[in-house]
């Protein structure tokens, strides 16, 4: 009896480990945004343009096992040129020197997902508002690979990970929220 429950306990936990499947974000579906408060009054929208990143899935139970992904730094667009350029500068993300941000999630508490971001070679947790769409078949794939989608929406400030740190509140918000909305693909 003995050795039939814990035959029967490994096969569940293997069964259970192999569920996850990995999927690679599709970025031409996918975004990188944020959004910043300019002189206290208006809101300024941002994007980075290259990113990418791995999602873990567990396709029985819906549900996220991990999630990394990366940002190109010089890659920013404020639909400003110069803006974007002082941006990449030294006193802002200083992207010759760290010229990668990234996200790795470390844990998932209801719709609540926590992840480490490293800006400027700081690392500290963000925690995100979380939604996962999916999955569903992609028609447009032969193979039949499945689709997910996963909204994360959260806030960090800018001074944590040393981004503009002689700017003050009043001309650029401290506050930065984040929105990032990723389509993934089974591999």
């Amino acid at each position: 009896m003995k050795k039939s429950l814990l035959v029967s306990s490994i096969l569940a936990l293997a069964l259970s480990a192999s569920s996850a499947a990995q999927y690679d974000v599709d970025v031409s579906h996918s975004a990188v945004n944020f959004q910043v408060t300019h002189m206290m009054i208006s809101d300024v929208d941002g994007a980075f343009n290259t990113f990418s990143g791995v999602v873990d899935f567990d396709e029985s139970t819906k549900t996220l096992k991990a999630l990394s992904g990366e940002v190109l730094i010089s890659s920013i667009d404020t639909k400003n040129d110069s803006r974007d350029k002082h941006l990449n500068a030294p006193d802002f993300f200083d992207s010759a020197k760290f010229p990668k941000a990234t996200l790795v999630m470390k844990s998932i508490k209801g719709k609540k997902l926590t992840a480490d971001v490293t800006i400027r070679g700081i690392t500290k947790p963000v925690v995100f508002d979380m939604s996962i769409k999916g999955p569903v078949t992609n028609p447009m794939s032969k193979e039949n690979k499945l689709a997910i989608a996963i909204k994360l929406e959260g806030k960090l400030n800018r001074k944590d990970f040393g981004i503009g740190m002689d700017t003050k509140d009043a001309l650029v918000s401290d506050e930065i929220a984040l929105r990032i909305q990723l389509e993934a693909h089974s591999k």
